[in-house]
């Protein structure tokens, strides 16, 4: 266990992977800072082992960022306010964007390497806060109060179907869309970047994962139930065990960080459309009920033909979801969740012009395109202490 020495905030972390039972190299990447001023996951694809060095590219490239910039990081730790905190979304992003680029620019270059990419998931703690990255189907979770929720959004086709009401969440679960990503490190010229924000408290966990992990964990009573009953080293390693009994078709990789103490500072302004105070915030029971926001490159589901090799089947053809069982009982289980994701991702579509979030919502983001999306808690699962 290692100290963060920011003001406030005292962690403990674990970090495990493993190759799982079917495939013979391991294309997951993660790191742990000493310091536990930042944690991420990586999970690469693409062939001749490009998704090994697509992962690994980019955990080095936002570890040496995230490295040169502690500095600004500790500032704002140490002393927190709204430019601070912009300041911190901002490196935060800019750390992921510089490891979209350098391997984006690997793949251009050497023809062994082309459409190599991978998913990340970045988290940085600034004392009490804790901001998140997200890019691809890797995923961050919150645990607290015994219960579980994702902060981050599935970058899939599957997700986007949700959003568009084209997909219940239960048959996304298992549909096979799942596995087309919408958004990747490297792939195109381009990403989107999803940024969360969560106001830390004491006995909080947080685990980064990818999909070789949370793909067998449909339900996430089930990851809070095992996340809180041992230490994280033994959390994480019962996790990745039960992942390999039940199929261990994919790279399975997790970290967890355990909030030892933290000593929260004032509420948060919720003004600037970046930060919401906890007592805002509803704790989903399971699936999330409600997905208020897609920060992926959005695909439009009435161009694209039935061919599901690169492109997403026509939404509404009576064959796009012919693959993704009804019966969700009797499915669920026998479904194989590590038929996993094609090696390339879909290519770069571009957005639909119509956006159903409220843009005036986020006038005072960094880029209204780009929102930070907290997760959401019940009033009844917070303290006195995150009250205004």
């Amino acid at each position: 266990m290692a100290k963060n020495d920011q003001a406030g905030i005292e962690l403990r972390a674990a970090m495990l992977t493993d190759i799982g039972v079917v495939r013979d190299h391991n294309e997951d990447a993660a790191y742990v800072d000493p310091d536990h001023r930042f944690f991420i996951v990586a999970d690469g694809m693409g062939g001749h082992a490009a998704g090994e060095v697509a992962s690994a590219m980019a955990v080095d490239a936002v570890r040496q960022f995230l490295t040169e910039h502690n500095e600004a990081l500790d500032a704002f730790a140490n002393k927190p306010t709204d430019e601070g905190r912009k300041e911190t979304v901002s490196l935060l992003e800019q750390a992921v964007r510089t490891a979209h680029q350098s391997v984006y620019d690997r793949g251009i270059a050497e023809t062994d390497k082309q459409g190599m990419g991978t998913t990340l998931d970045v988290l940085v703690v600034a004392g009490p806060e804790a901001f998140i990255a997200h890019v691809g189907d890797s995923r961050t979770y919150l645990v607290r109060g015994g219960k579980a929720a994702q902060i981050t959004t599935d970058h899939t086709v599957a997700e986007v179907l949700v959003i568009e009401g084209k997909l219940s969440l239960e048959e996304a679960q298992i549909s096979p869309l799942r596995t087309i990503l919408v958004n990747a490190i490297g792939v195109a010229p381009d990403i989107g970047v999803e940024m969360a924000h969560v106001q830390l408290r004491k006995d909080d966990l947080l685990l980064l994962c990818s999909d070789g992990l949370h793909d067998y964990f449909p339900q996430e009573e089930e990851l809070a139930k095992h996340l809180i009953e041992s230490d994280p080293p033994g959390a994480l390693n019962a996790l990745i065990e039960l992942a390999k009994d039940r199929g261990g078709h994919d790279n399975i990789t997790g970290v967890v960080v355990e909030v030892l103490e933290c000593v929260n500072g004032p509420a948060a302004d919720q003004g600037d459309g970046v930060v919401q105070a906890a007592a805002d915030f509803e704790l989903s029971d399971g699936v999330p009920g409600k997905i208020e926001r897609d920060d992926t490159m959005p695909v439009d589901t009435t161009d694209l033909d039935g061919d599901t090799t690169g492109k997403m089947p026509r939404a509404g053809k009576p064959d796009a979801l012919a693959d993704t069982p009804t019966d969700l009982d009797g499915q669920l289980a026998k479904t194989d969740p590590a038929a996993k994701r094609v090696t390339a991702p879909m290519e770069n579509v571009e957005a639909d012009a119509a956006d159903p979030v409220d843009q005036g919502a986020f006038e005072d983001t960094l880029d209204p395109t780009k929102k930070i999306r907290p997760p959401k808690f019940d009033a009844d699962d917070t303290d006195d202490t995150d009250s205004e």
